[in-house]
């Protein structure tokens, strides 16, 4: 394994610094790491099951190249065509390379010195470009092995990643934290040589992400400093004499003032931004006709052309078989499903990166900020480049998702670790039930080891639910039946640690929620409670999407918490601010379907009482236009049909409880001498 070890070491550490100056240098180390993470997924030891994130970035990947090869396939293939689809697949090497770093549990200083090498590097090589390069000077362009573009483009991202890992710098020595800095106005000024204009449009949205994490780690003078000096490069390169990067500004201002009124025939369409503009126009046009699955990729310059030849557009924009931006790209290549599948390549990430900046240690949020720097850089690429369309900004994205990915993974694991010896702010575990026996020793399993104490209140089991109670705790309470609301407050009642989660007979805690909530306790808490993401289990089998999306607040501070007396669906009061965790708590719906009709039922009649008892109203038409709605809620808006036929069944049987739960409360209006319905528990 060292062997092993030492190898991908190396090549994590010298991918950045010869991603753009050694040619074949980055796809040989990418593809090699690819490789060995192929073998490690297939012949390796078991890897246990994927965790929430880790199925959010096999989905956002798998889901951008599915959806392109289906609309390439329903095409007229071409090899065009087939040339994109091979650097979209890169995309999909992120996955087994992402299952070897994580078993390798590579450290975070490969990450961060490998970005400053980078983006040092990449300055050196534009220097040296530019000193060495024949013409005028403000016609020279750095370019390393690739376009200019997209050398400004990666070096730019290297330099600002960097700058995210300020604080693992300072951690170790203050005179390290030159190496961000360096590497911030390295990458910034390859950029300026490259004149990589498009991805200078990101560089404001930049500042601002790191001036308002740095708030708070930073003294004003430190962030002002690099504020300054990351605001003065830019001008600096602009006022310089025989400037690129003026000469680019300036270009692009003047054609676009001129652009609009412009003949189709005019000089100023032909230039680089007019080119770009013309393709944009062309593309929309392309795709209005074919909206959904768009033309299939390899088919633009020819589309383009027949707009040209009808004069419609000037030749410029059949100049290219792309259109220069990823977004319109997309949309008339693969039309709106591959459009939403870019969107969503870019949002999933980020979603999770930006979680992690709100409410983790310092060691997690600075890679999230890294991964959400990434994630912009890139969103801003797209606009004026078809950015994943090119091999080596596709394995850089990939490498570094892979990465990021990898080491938030083992931060949390390794925060979970050093966080267990400390002593812990005590906790109580609350569980309310009737006829159980079947669920509540798993339930009562999984908290056994968490909780300072539980209290289980049972309300008149008429199997052995209370005997299988009192061998996990000596506080169990048999009580009447008040409602849920009320039920769960003479739990609360009763609890005496600082506090307290709530959970039901059908939940069980799993793994990671047990060493978040220990993690979390061991931290002594600043808010007042937290919401926990549920994971629903139905007929044998975890959904991850469609019912699971809900997380009802269940962890808390006992003090000032209450819970509302309501018959169904209670609720806590809680002062305060509340969070989410990550960790997730499986909920067993259903022993079996019969027993899914019965509590769906039951629950729908006991939310018409609710409701009418709060003097609502509704119709027949209402309640079929609510069931219709939760149906393609659950199974299209929030993925349920990524769970297969049980995302199905579930988005199925979630409509007839909502269809029920309206009806019932229209019958309950229109019939006010109808019978009062007996309160039942489940």
């Amino acid at each position: 394994m060292k062997p092993l070890f030492g190898l991908v070491a190396l090549l994590l550490l010298l991918y950045p610094a010869t991603a753009l100056v050694i040619k074949s240098a980055h796809s040989g180390a990418f593809y090699l790491l690819a490789l060995l993470g192929l073998l490690w997924a297939t012949f390796g030891q078991q890897r246990g099951q994927a965790t929430l994130d880790e199925k959010r970035l096999f989905f956002a990947v798998s889901l951008f190249f599915g959806i392109n090869l289906l609309t390439y396939l329903l095409s007229e293939m071409n090899y065009d065509g087939f040339k994109t689809l091979g650097k979209f697949l890169n995309l999909l090497l992120a996955i087994p390379l992402y299952y070897l770093l994580k078993k390798l549990k590579v450290g975070q200083g490969l990450f961060w010195y490998g970005l400053v090498l980078g983006a040092t590097v990449a300055a050196g090589m534009a220097i040296y470009e530019l000193i060495n390069a024949s013409g005028p000077l403000a016609q020279r362009r750095a370019h390393g092995i690739t376009h200019p573009i997209l050398f400004g483009d990666l070096a730019l991202s290297m330099g600002m990643m960097a700058l995210a890992g300020w604080g693992y710098f300072r951690e170790r020595s203050h005179w390290l934290l030159l190496l961000p800095v360096v590497a911030a106005i390295g990458g910034l000024s390859a950029s300026f040589l490259a004149a990589a204009r498009g991805g200078w449009l990101a560089i404001p949205v930049l500042l601002l992400i790191l001036a308002w994490q740095a708030r708070k780690s930073l003294n004003l003078r430190h962030v002002l400093t690099v504020l300054a000096i990351v605001i003065l490069l830019p001008v600096a390169a602009y006022y310089s004499p025989n400037s690129a990067v003026k000469t680019k500004v300036d270009s692009a201002i003047y054609n676009l003032s001129h652009y609009a009124d412009s003949p189709m025939d005019a000089a100023v369409r032909g230039t680089s931004v007019g080119t770009r503009l013309e393709m944009w126009q062309a593309s929309w046009a392309i795709f209005k006709q074919n909206p959904w699955l768009g033309i299939g990729w390899g088919h633009y310059q020819s589309e383009a052309q027949t707009l040209v030849d009808a004069g419609l557009r000037h030749p410029s924009a059949s100049r290219w078989n792309n259109p220069h931006s990823q977004y319109f790209s997309s949309l008339v290549n693969a039309g709106l499903l591959g459009f939403g599948a870019l969107l969503l390549l870019f949002l999933i990430p980020l979603a999770v990166f930006i979680r992690t900046l709100k409410h983790s240690p310092p060691n997690l949020r600075r890679l999230a900020l890294a991964g959400t720097l990434l994630m912009v850089l890139y969103a801003s690429f797209a606009l004026s480049e078809s950015i994943l369309q090119r091999a080596l900004p596709t394995t850089f994205f990939a490498f570094y998702l892979a990465f990021l990915f990898a080491l938030l993974r083992q931060q949390h694991q390794a925060t979970q670790l050093k966080n267990e010896s400390k002593t812990e702010t005590s906790l109580s575990v609350i569980v309310i039930c009737k006829n159980e026996a079947d669920r509540i020793g798993d339930c009562l399993h999984s908290v056994k080891d968490l909780a300072d104490e539980i209290l289980v209140l049972d309300s008149g089991s008429s199997d052995n639910t209370v005997e299988i109670a009192k061998q996990f705790s000596n506080q169990v309470f048999s009580t009447d039946w008040p409602g849920y609301g009320a039920q769960k407050q003479r739990a609360l009642d009763k609890a005496s640690s600082d506090w307290v989660l709530s959970i039901d007979a059908d939940e069980r805690v799993t793994p990671e929620l047990y060493n978040e909530i220990k993690t979390l306790l061991a931290a002594s808490p600043q808010c007042s409670g937290y919401r926990i993401p549920m994971a629903t289990v139905v007929f044998g089998k975890r959904l991850d999407y469609g019912v699971t999306g809900r997380a009802p607040l269940r962890l808390f501070h006992r003090d000032g918490a209450r819970f509302r007396e309501a018959k169904v669906h209670e609720g806590i009061e809680l002062q305060g601010e509340v969070r989410t965790l990550t960790g997730r708590l499986l909920h067993h719906t259903f022993r079996d379907f019969y027993h899914a009709v019965e509590k769906n039922n039951q629950y729908a009649w006991l939310w018409a009482q609710q409701r009418q008892k709060q003097k609502k109203r509704t119709g027949l038409l209402l309640a079929f236009l609510h069931s219709l709605w939760a149906f393609f809620s659950i199974s299209l808006f929030r993925l349920g049909i990524l769970d297969g036929r049980r995302g199905l069944i579930m988005a199925t049987l979630y409509s007839h409880y909502t269809f029920n739960k309206y009806t019932a409360l229209w019958t309950l209006r229109i019939n006010k001498h109808a019978p009062s319905a007996t309160d039942k528990q489940e």
